[in-house]
């Protein structure tokens, strides 16, 4: 497990395929992920399946939980994808699908556990990202956690009718080490594997 002060992480579970149907079938928050067709339960359940087996390696998958008091409520999921052995980076994915924590907080800290747990734990050298030029919330993220702009892919990019860009973003483990941005506490390694598109 990887826990702070208001979020968990813990591997995904088949329980889980309930949150993901209602989240990830949500308009409103796919508009920021990369997903735009209709999630199917059969789909979800062979997500599931093929973690730990044929993704085992190139990506990590968390589901993060909201902590209150002794219980957990499950909030959203995050993610290491592409990751790279030789060049030691990754790509990370977020998306809380419980829009009553959003802009509380519990975004950064999941995202600030699974960056010291890419950096000491699995050895990367570069955690990278992108953010679609409207996600304004995401973009301040990115930088309050220390990440930099890279570049801009121009209107790469179709949602809600229109064209957006893709806003680049990259942390190099020294960079990292230097700011220490929001401490996080890992508690117990984590065995999982994960998907990026979310």
């Amino acid at each position: 497990m990887l826990k702070g002060k208001l979020v968990e992480l813990r591997p995904v579970q088949r329980a889980d395929i309930t949150y993901f149907l209602q989240w990830f079938n949500d308009p409103e928050i796919t508009q920021y992920l990369l997903m735009y067709l209709p999630m199917t339960e059969m789909g979800e359940q062979k997500f599931i399946e093929d973690l730990g087996t044929q993704q085992a390696g190139t990506q990590a998958f968390f589901v993060i939980e909201a902590i209150e008091g002794d219980k957990r409520q499950p909030i959203g999921s995050l993610n290491l994808h592409n990751i790279s052995p030789k060049d030691h980076n990754a790509t990370f994915g977020i998306a809380i699908g419980d829009k009553k924590y959003w802009s509380k907080g519990y975004g950064t800290e999941a995202v600030s556990l699974l960056i010291r747990y890419g950096f000491e734990q699995m050895n990367l050298h570069r955690i990278s990202s992108v953010a679609f030029s409207f996600n304004e919330r995401s973009i301040k993220m990115h930088l309050k956690l220390g990440f930099k702009e890279e570049g801009r892919q121009r209107e790469v990019v179709f949602k809600n009718g229109a064209y957006f860009d893709e806003v680049m973003f990259g942390l190099l483990r020294d960079e990292w080490k230097k700011e220490k941005i929001i401490p996080a506490i890992i508690t117990k390694n984590p065995k999982s594997a994960s998907r990026d598109t979310k």
